[in-house]
């Protein structure tokens, strides 16, 4: 059964410095963050240093035809982008359909956090900046 909160980002631009996604959140239990606009009006900052690169393992198998062939596999790695927004790699405006925030001095938008943890793991996964992802629980 879904909890009926998400939240969307789409690759708006990127550099060789930095990358940025826009974004917006919804929170379909409560009637003033539904975002039935799609609004995306809060921003994220990702600096290039930030994508860790993914462990890769490679073998060789051999196939039922007999012949042998490289398999690579790609092995995803733990990302501290908590550390990386105070240390300023990332920084993270709020959209306006925040309707949960950190205790700490930044008061970032949780959706904001789940939503960096799929950049990370997407990039990870195939190797290039996603150009939008989503969150839906």
């Amino acid at each position: 059964m879904s909890r009926g909160i998400g939240a969307h980002a789409n690759l708006l631009s990127q550099d060789i410095l930095t990358v940025v996604f826009e974004y917006g959140g919804y929170n379909l239990n409560e009637e003033k963050y539904k975002n039935e606009q799609q609004l995306y009006d809060g921003r994220i900052y990702i600096k290039r240093d930030c994508f860790v690169e993914p462990e890769i393992h490679e073998k060789i198998k051999r196939m039922p035809s007999g012949r042998k062939r490289k398999i690579e596999k790609r092995i995803p790695k733990d990302v501290e982008y908590v550390e990386m927004l105070e240390s300023g790699g990332i920084v993270i405006k709020n959209c306006g359909n925040c309707w949960d925030k950190t205790d700490d001095e930044n008061q970032v938008d949780f959706m904001a956090f789940h939503l960096l943890f799929q950049i990370f793991r997407e990039y990870q996964e195939i190797g290039e900046i996603p150009k939008s992802i989503s969150y839906n629980v």
